[in-house]
């Protein structure tokens, strides 16, 4: 399997986990996730924010830190649909921009779960 390939699977994965939320993921661990999307692009120039950004999501999640979480989360999600944006591969774009959005919406409902348990 190309690599190209590989990761269009990964980003449907990707986007199917969080268009039906991450509960399952927290649950079995989102490790594995992670390391995959960072596997992925460690090695392209210009993800070093993004990659950052993955590793605290990593260490949030496992810290159970919801308030960081839904940080990371919103600020993954502009960063992934800015991504789409100058992606030069117009193929993957609007699987990166629906992934970007995907996160965005999922933040925002984590915030909302979030602020609705503090309550």
């Amino acid at each position: 399997m190309s690599d190209q390939h590989a990761e269009i699977e990964h980003i449907e994965k990707t986007i199917e986990l969080v268009e039906t939320g991450i509960e399952k993921e927290s649950k079995t661990g989102a490790s594995p996730n992670i390391n995959s999307w960072i596997k992925i692009l460690k090695d392209r120039r210009g993800f070093a924010p993004i990659l950052h950004d993955l590793e605290k999501l990593k260490d949030a999640m496992a810290d159970k830190d919801s308030k960081k979480i839904c940080s990371l989360l919103e600020k993954l999600g502009n960063a992934t649909v800015e991504a789409a944006d100058k992606a030069e591969n117009t193929k993957d774009t609007a699987s990166i921009k629906k992934l970007g959005k995907g996160l965005l919406k999922i933040s925002k409902l984590a915030e909302k779960l979030t602020t609705e348990k503090a309550e």
